[in-house]
């Protein structure tokens, strides 16, 4: 069972294909994880950005169906009336083609960039919600830990420590089996030279 941060329901979170996870009442974005009692909430806002820009890429993808009809329609206006009629009429069905063309090329760019901002967020709440798991974990977290956790597969859990540790979130180890071990930065990098300088 889950919290859902949209909502404030609690509820079974039900497996998603755009979204890994979602609320089983509200359908919103959430990540799951087991174990951690106290959440500070702050992939909250990753999450409901998440949704906003998957909600604005529906409606972009709709755009871009609509002006596509348009414009196969108009194509096909176009070659019945040129055969049969004067220029003018075909001219004009010819050039509404072409800009629902047009319009649904740039409603598909949007419709792929809004999809894109939305995995973004997701993948940044995954992030957050990884590190808060981590810093609760008392030593070494690897990536099936973390897999089990939070619910998902052993590569993402291992995309999601690789993440932490490339921003200075997690520093890594190689232990004598080979495996990555992860442990959350204890102070960060600026107030531990401000402690050296003092």
């Amino acid at each position: 069972m889950t919290l859902c941060p949209h909502c404030g329901a609690v509820s079974r979170a039900e497996r998603s294909v755009l979204l890994v996870w979602r609320c089983g009442v509200c359908g919103g974005p959430v990540v799951p994880v087991e174990g951690l009692t106290k959440r500070d909430g702050g992939e909250l806002a990753s999450l409901v950005g998440a949704q906003r820009a998957r909600a604005i890429g529906v409606g972009w993808l709709g755009a871009t169906l609509v002006f596509g009809s348009i414009a196969s329609m108009a194509v096909g206006l176009t070659l019945l009336v040129g055969l049969g009629a004067t220029a003018t009429p075909a001219l004009v069905l010819g050039a509404l083609a072409l800009t629902g063309v047009v319009l649904a090329a740039l409603s598909g760019r949007r419709a792929a960039r809004a999809s894109a901002e939305a995995r973004a967020k997701l993948e940044d709440a995954w992030a957050h919600v990884a590190e808060e798991v981590m810093r609760a974990r008392v030593g070494e977290v690897t990536a099936k830990d973390l897999a089990k956790a939070m619910q998902t597969d052993e590569t993402r859990a291992e995309k999601l420590l690789a993440r932490l540790s490339a921003a200075g979130r997690a520093r890594v180890e190689v232990r004598d089996d080979a495996d990555l071990a992860y442990r959350a930065e204890s102070e960060r990098p600026d107030s531990a030279a401000a402690k050296r300088a003092q």
